[in-house]
């Protein structure tokens, strides 16, 4: 995989590498498993719904996964979005709609560096 590519998408190869005792085909792997991830899609149906309490379980997951394969973008995206669903009982729409575009551009980059980064 193109380490260049998949640091402009937001992913910190070098670093993400290191995570994995420097086994770099495993963090490619798993970086490939990621694409077929269904977590951001249930983010996205519970977002549509209004389900902020499947929102947050979801985006939770997600900065997860991002937090340990070095997706720093949406790794801090998605923490800010969850953080405020956690402290806010009734969450104001306009807000969680910018946040959530946060963590979507976030994602999407990232699925694209992985996808061409997989390609060169």
């Amino acid at each position: 995989m193109n380490s260049e590519i998949l640091r402009n998408a937001g992913i910190d190869f070098d670093k993400g590498v290191a995570r994995f005792l420097g086994d770099r085909m495993l963090y490619e792997r798993i970086l490939i498993t990621f694409l077929s991830d269904t977590t951001f899609a249930r983010g996205r149906a519970a977002f549509e719904k209004e389900n902020y309490k499947g929102l947050q379980e979801a985006i939770h997951t997600m900065k997860g996964v991002a937090g340990n394969t070095d997706m720093g973008v949406l790794f801090l995206t998605a923490a800010v979005l969850c953080e405020y669903l956690r402290k806010h009982e009734i969450p104001e729409k306009d807000k969680v709609t910018y946040l959530f575009s946060l963590v979507e551009k976030a994602y999407f980059a990232v699925i694209s560096g992985i996808c061409a980064a997989k390609e060169v």
